[in-house]
């Protein structure tokens, strides 16, 4: 069956192949290139649609970023999940905020830093959920759920869906690992005493909210 690029118009831009730009505002200066390249996808002739979004957030907020030497600007932006990237609007051009080692980012009630990990080929930007010596992080990516293949025998509307996931990382001995999900991994990547404070504590190694919570008293410590 042929198949068909069909290009996404959220993320267009006509910044230079490479450029990298400067911005100075309130205090602070950030560094501005342009981004990743356009949300892709393979659809067939049959034209199925596309629901969803690749962002947190559709619309422009309001961010403040503050570099490593606690400097401040404020700039209009919203989160890429699909690159995991921050999107700055300046002067009607989209471009991407580059993650430069102690940014952080407070946004739609969220703060984010640059993180580097062996699943992704670059530097990006991940919600900080817990800040200190026990860090913990939560990775944005994307997953297109694809419409029935019957779904225009059964005559349904053949809808693929955009859909926003979530993965725990943690700081492991000065590395950033992926946060262990079944039980096995989690006896042999967590620290007795850390396993100990969760069951003492009745947290449960797997809940979010519970994980986050663990992560805070461990830094209490």
């Amino acid at each position: 069956m042929k198949l068909i690029l069909v290009l996404s118009s959220l993320l267009l831009t006509n910044l230079v192949f490479g450029q990298i730009n400067y911005s100075s505002e309130d205090s602070g200066t950030f560094q501005t290139g342009n981004i990743d390249s356009p949300f892709l996808r393979v659809s067939t002739s049959t034209g199925n649609k596309i629901e969803g979004s690749i962002y947190l957030d559709e619309n422009w907020n309001q961010a403040i970023i503050t570099d490593s030497q606690s400097n401040k600007t404020t700039s209009m932006a919203k989160f890429n999940a699909y690159h995991s990237e921050i999107e700055i609007l300046k002067d009607d051009q989209v471009s991407s905020l580059i993650p430069v080692d102690g940014l952080k980012v407070f946004l739609n009630n969220r703060q984010f830093t640059p993180i580097s990990i062996q699943d992704k080929p670059k530097t990006i930007f991940a919600e900080i959920l817990v800040d200190g010596k026990n860090e913990l992080y939560k990775v944005y990516d994307i997953k297109i759920n694809k419409a029935p293949s019957d779904a225009k025998l059964l005559s349904i509307e053949s809808i693929d869906k955009v859909v926003i996931t979530t993965t725990l990382y943690y700081n492991k001995e000065n590395e950033i690992i992926k946060y262990p999900a079944s039980k096995r991994d989690i006896k042999e990547n967590l620290s007795a005493e850390t396993i100990n404070v969760a069951k003492n504590n009745n947290l449960s190694l797997k809940k979010e909210e519970d994980i986050i919570k663990l992560f805070e008293y461990l830094n209490s410590l």
